[in-house]
């Protein structure tokens, strides 16, 4: 039975937690968070708390760590546990520039630490079967995709550090559309050539984007479009269509529908309803971890969802 350290407490962390008290191979879950209010609302549950993370590594026998702390956080929390050299789940957004990913990359390889980024979509049932299905060429040649993280997200009600440059680096790109951007990169698995990205801010006056419109360019000649918003109220939409030379495929984490040529629409559903795809992830993290697998996600993979995020931010600056 694995003994896990979850670092922080607020929403994601909660996710973690919530998961892996529900896998059959973790025994003890302990949490470490720097807020009072956090480790009070994990000790009334049961749990056993920390104030500093660092207590908490040298304290307890930990198998692994999650890692679900503010964006900011992520490169010097990381590079400290890899010390202690037990796997890391480490949320999305891996670290804010290159070099810290570099130096994420280049500490983790030395040590040998296994390390798996919480891409979560590539975790989901009806998105991995749209991978399989592109890679299957069910739809031909892959030429045109569109993204969308369409999602009313009141930044009024986030805690601070989410709206401010310094803590956050980015909006809604790089807080949610990152998923999307994700599955984009992992779905095409062509290099990227160039991009256009529009960071707009129609709703909220903060530091950071909520709205960020853009196009990705692939080496093969086909393009991604991207629509990230969090001040779209009413109306919520969180997917990929996928258009090929014989075909489409449209995806979503509920269900998925492909069309084919001389065919009439197929929609494919998950047999027990959405897929739960963080209770997957954590599933596989733990399999990997008691298993010494290599995870789906790691570092180097989730690099290329970085750099495409780095690019449409950096295309911008200019503007």
């Amino acid at each position: 039975m694995l003994n896990i350290g979850v670092i922080g407490y607020g929403f994601i962390g909660k996710v973690h937690v919530q998961h892996y008290i529900s896998n059959e191979n973790v025994g003890k879950v302990i949490i470490a968070d720097p807020l009072e209010v956090n480790r009070k609302s994990a000790e009334k549950i049961g749990f056993k708390t920390y104030e500093s993370f660092e207590d908490m590594l040298n304290s307890e026998k930990l198998d692994a760590v999650s890692i679900c702390t503010p964006h900011y956080t992520h490169r010097d929390i990381t590079l400290r546990v890899m010390d202690f050299k037990i796997p890391i789940l480490l949320e999305k957004p891996v670290a804010t520039s290159r070099e810290e990913i570099r130096e994420l990359i280049e500490k983790g390889e030395r040590l040998n630490i296994k390390v798996m980024v919480a891409h979560s979509l590539r975790f989901s049932d009806t998105f991995r079967l749209a991978k399989r299905l592109i890679e299957d060429k069910e739809i031909g040649n892959v030429l045109f995709i569109i993204g969308k993280y369409l999602a009313f997200k009141d930044y009024n009600q986030y805690p601070k550090w989410k709206t401010t440059k310094k803590e956050a680096w980015g909006g809604t790109l790089f807080r949610d559309g990152i998923h999307i951007v994700d599955a984009i990169v992992w779905f095409s698995g062509k290099r990227i050539t160039s991009v256009k990205g529009l960071p707009l801010n129609l709703l909220f006056d903060t530091e950071v984007e909520d709205t960020f419109l853009g196009t990705i360019n692939f080496q093969d000649g086909s393009i991604a479009q991207l629509s990230m918003s969090s001040i779209t109220k009413g109306f919520e939409q969180i997917g990929l269509e996928v258009y090929g030379t014989k075909g489409s495929i449209k995806v979503n984490n509920d269900e998925l529908i492909l069309y084919k040529e001389d065919d009439t629409p197929k929609y494919i559903k998950p047999a027990i309803g959405a897929s739960d795809f963080w209770k997957n992830q954590i599933d596989h993290f733990v399999d990997c971890v008691i298993n010494n697998k290599e995870p789906l996600v790691t570092l180097r993979e989730a690099e290329k969802t970085m750099e495409a995020i780095f690019m449409l931010y950096e295309s911008a600056e200019g503007l």
